[in-house]
């Protein structure tokens, strides 16, 4: 026995297949545009991705220019490591980090190598400390500077005083000691 409903293209499709095509047809445009909304989003990404790689190396070498210069090193509390509170983690002047656990074991790893959160977070703790590094040493090397301008204003003093002196002759060069 055959269906009541004709398959033959000439013929006019019922209601029920014309609906069927216009769900299918509808279905299918909706999942055309989730495939090209997947595709911007994933481009989004991709570009925020870079950018986010760029903004570390960036912050690395700003950092870096600092750190290096000063010759600077700071320690990071472990718990923002997840660590136990007796390992050590340093932030080497070039912006390596040691990492000392308890059982002796020592790595080193690199500033840019962590997430920006965890960057965020070291950043956070390491800048007070190195703000008072600076104040420090530029406490110590005003007092350096004003001892030598000190210093060399004395020695000015005699150079000066020298100068104004009358030619006087040293007693090795008088005739009676160069007979």
């Amino acid at each position: 026995m055959q269906s009541s409903e004709s398959k033959d293209p000439n013929v006019p499709a019922t209601n029920s297949e014309h609906s069927m095509a216009v769900d299918s047809n509808v279905t299918l445009t909706s999942t055309l545009a989730q495939l090209n909304t997947l595709i911007e989003e994933s481009m989004q990404i991709y570009e925020l991705e870079d950018q986010k790689t760029n903004i570390i190396d960036d912050l690395h070498n700003a950092l870096a220019v600092i750190t290096e210069f000063l010759s600077f090193s700071v320690n990071i509390h472990p718990e923002i490591f997840n660590l136990p509170s007796d390992s050590t983690i340093t932030l080497l002047p070039n912006l390596d980090l040691v990492i000392k656990l308890s059982t002796g074991k020592t790595e080193t790893k690199q500033f840019a190598d962590y997430s920006p959160e965890m960057i965020t977070q070291i950043i956070e703790y390491v800048t007070p400390q190195l703000i008072d590094l600076i104040q420090r040493q530029k406490t110590y090397l005003t007092e350096k500077i004003t001892f030598l301008r000190t210093a060399t204003k004395q020695l000015n003093i005699l150079s000066q005083l020298k100068e104004n002196l009358p030619n006087i002759k040293s007693i090795t060069e008088t005739p009676e000691n160069l007979a």
